[in-house]
């Protein structure tokens, strides 16, 4: 099975788990944007949430959890204004949702969209949460037992500073009762396919995240 930048979209707008962790990656992203604010705006406090739904690439995600002050003019970043994402939230979970690629990685992301409102200290603290929730999310467990297992690499673009191609590693388990479950994406940088890369990638499923 060969998969393409519009497939593997469509593999991540099915995925339920995916579709959580983006939820919670970017509610925990908003209540540390509030932890700041209130940081340094002791004048205020917390005020619970509202909630609302963000249209994306991959999908609507919906109640959203948006935090809120009291007083003053708060509002996460994170959280558009208008209800669609400007970004392509599809390729920036690709980008961080894959294995290999780093903290100073998800550390440049974050700047891209917080350069501009925070310090490099606030900037670290969010990275920091960012990278929490992308390891619970690649280190979680898979099942013993597929039906068969589709495999491929596939050539994406993919920030790092700058934009490069680089191979995409995707393996998709195809579950008894027919329903697929994405396994993971993994990145290795610019050079081409490679099996040694593969051999890597099924160590990582057995022996380390297989129900053993």
């Amino acid at each position: 099975m060969t998969f393409n930048h519009d497939d593997i979209l469509k593999l991540i707008e099915r995925e339920r788990e995916v579709k959580r962790v983006v939820k919670e990656t970017i509610e925990n992203l908003a209540l540390e944007e509030r932890r700041i604010y209130l940081e340094e705006h002791p004048e205020t406090k917390g005020n619970g949430y509202y909630t609302r739904s963000l249209i994306t690439r991959f999908g609507a995600v919906d109640d959203l959890k948006v935090p809120r002050v009291r007083e003053g003019d708060f509002r996460p970043r994170i959280i558009p204004e208008r209800r669609r994402a400007s970004m392509d939230l599809g390729d920036v979970i690709l980008s961080l949702f894959a294995s290999g690629c780093s903290v100073r990685d998800i550390s440049r992301f974050m700047e891209i969209i917080y350069g501009a409102y925070y310090s490099p200290a606030s900037i670290s603290r969010l990275t920091d949460v960012t990278a929490q929730e992308m390891e619970k999310w690649r280190n979680r467990p898979v099942k013993e037992e597929y039906f068969a297992l589709y495999v491929d690499a596939t050539f994406l673009n993919v920030r790092r500073g700058s934009v490069e191609k680089e191979p995409v590693y995707v393996v998709v388990g195809l579950n008894w009762d027919g329903t697929r479950e994405v396994l993971g994406f993994w990145l290795f940088g610019s050079e081409g396919e490679s099996a040694v890369n593969w051999q890597e990638i099924f160590g990582e499923l057995i022996y380390v995240r297989g129900e053993m």
